[in-house]
């Protein structure tokens, strides 16, 4: 199936506008399968997102913030962590990104701290798509102030329905648009493998629930 606008180019997120940012990535796929929970639930990240294999849970907004979540399996912890893995707004988030998820050679991970700051599920029987959108969290370790740079992304997963009924499958959208001063050093280092990137991360979610191993809502 063909998606319009693959990229995304004219979406706007929450709070900035593609006409102001200084950096857009997006990327489209169509999953022939139902809408699925290996987005949100990212206890499922390690199967499945060679981008971002690792998310540490900072905080949920129902449970205490003195515990965290890491979905790194081979971390040891000498007690289990409270905090759910499931997205939702509010939630406080560190993905430890793989920056070049082809390459073999060890490579350090970098940290972005978010905050889920929107979430509906999707409704297939309305038509209406499943959206989340994470932004940059200004409280997180590490964090550059907003005027330096200020990230937010939305992801946007969809109901297709088949023409005989039912549903054919699933359209999944993303995309992130940057601004401040230091997101031109961002796009000229990192602009082009960002891209390539944000291709792969619907990739392998199509992979990974196509091969049955992603749990539908």
């Amino acid at each position: 199936m063909t998606l319009e606008n693959p990229t995304n180019t004219d979406r706007p997120t929450p709070t900035i506008t593609p006409e102001s940012a200084s950096l857009h990535l997006g990327s489209s796929i169509f999953i022939n399968a139902p809408s699925t929970r290996s987005l949100t639930d990212t206890s499922t990240w390690p199967s499945w997102n060679s981008f971002v294999p690792r998310v540490t849970i900072r905080s949920q907004p129902d449970t205490p913030t003195s515990t965290s979540a890491d979905t790194d399996p081979n971390t040891s912890t000498t007690a289990p962590a409270p905090l759910s893995p499931i997205l939702q707004k509010g939630t406080k988030v560190t993905f430890h990104v793989r920056m070049d998820p082809n390459s073999t050679k060890p490579q350090p991970a970098t940290d972005a701290g978010l905050i889920v700051t929107e979430y509906e599920a999707p409704n297939a029987e309305t038509g209406t798509a499943g959206r989340i959108v994470w932004a940059s969290d200004f409280e997180a370790a590490g964090t550059m102030p907003p005027s330096l740079l200020t990230a937010e992304r939305v992801h946007e997963i969809k109901d297709v329905k088949a023409e005989e009924g039912g549903v054919s499958g699933t359209e999944v959208r993303n995309w992130e648009l940057q601004v401040g001063w230091l997101v031109y050093v961002v796009k000229w280092m990192y602009g082009a493998q960002l891209r390539v990137n944000f291709d792969l991360w619907v990739n392998d979610l199509k992979g990974f629930v196509e091969g049955n191993g992603g749990g539908h809502e």
